[in-house]
């Protein structure tokens, strides 16, 4: 299998690479031209020099294990801010991250595949970075996040690596597996995220102010998962009907 030296796109490539998807959009069956990946004008090298090769990612947590294979070399911070390099990896893998179903390529926007390290709505929206970025912050309870199909932004990675004060959290991973994962069922709990409808224990409305909550008046940094497990009351004791207790609001049935 042929390696290639990873590049990254300057601000002409981002530009063009931004060009290409709307073009996909409106012509769902086309490609991509893959030169641009070596494209003196659009490109530049990375220092230290990495090679990487087609790989087949099924899950983020395959991707978030290759890339901190390749950039091991790289220190953290210009990982973090390096739009052009997650940009590049994004055409170099777009076969992957937005596969085609009957020849046809649904195009998500553009901060799925375009890297916006600046941007507080949208960093943490890239496929490829938020994979390798969950499993930096995360290296173990994370099967909540990166168990997941590469191609897809899950509900999971959006409302806890946007949410830095959670991140910080020593035990907050283990509280969130603990918490949110079903070992019966082997996936998630189900309507723990959702959006539409606040329900008792739901991570997306409900346990960000619960923790809001407890930093007042605790330190949060220093407890361990079961003592934050505690503290954050009967609202998060899921029973084994899970349903059941999503269905539950604040006391009424």
């Amino acid at each position: 299998m042929s390696k290639t030296p990873v590049r990254r796109f300057n601000a002409d490539g981002i530009e063009a690479f931004r060009r290409e998807l709307a073009e996909c959009r409106t012509a769902p069956t086309r490609d991509i031209p893959l030169e641009m990946l070596n494209d003196p004008k659009l490109t530049e090298s990375v220092l230290p020099a990495v090679e990487i090769e087609p790989r087949g990612f099924k899950t983020k947590e395959d991707a978030a294990v290759y890339f901190h294979e390749i950039f091991a070399g790289i220190p953290k911070q210009p990982l973090l801010e390096d739009a052009g390099l997650w940009t590049w990896l994004s055409l170099y893998y777009f076969d992957i991250v937005c596969p085609k179903q009957s020849g046809i390529r649904k195009v998500r926007n553009d901060y799925t595949y375009v890297y916006e390290a600046k941007s507080i709505r949208h960093f943490y929206r890239h496929l490829l970075f938020v994979s390798w970025r969950t499993l930096d912050i995360a290296p173990t309870h994370n099967r909540l996040l990166l168990s997941t199909k590469i191609s897809s932004l899950d509900k999971f990675s959006t409302d806890v690596i946007k949410r830095l004060y959670l991140t910080r959290i020593p035990c907050f991973f283990e509280v969130l597996d603990r918490l949110y994962w079903d070992e019966k069922r082997g996936r998630s709990r189900p309507g723990v995220t959702n959006f539409s409808k606040v329900t008792a224990g739901n991570l997306a409305h409900r346990l960000p102010i619960r923790i809001r909550q407890l930093e007042k008046t605790y330190d949060l940094h220093s407890l361990t998962a079961d003592q934050l497990l505690l503290l954050l009351g009967e609202e998060f004791q899921f029973d084994a009907d899970t349903t059941m207790q999503l269905k539950l609001s604040f006391g009424q049935e």
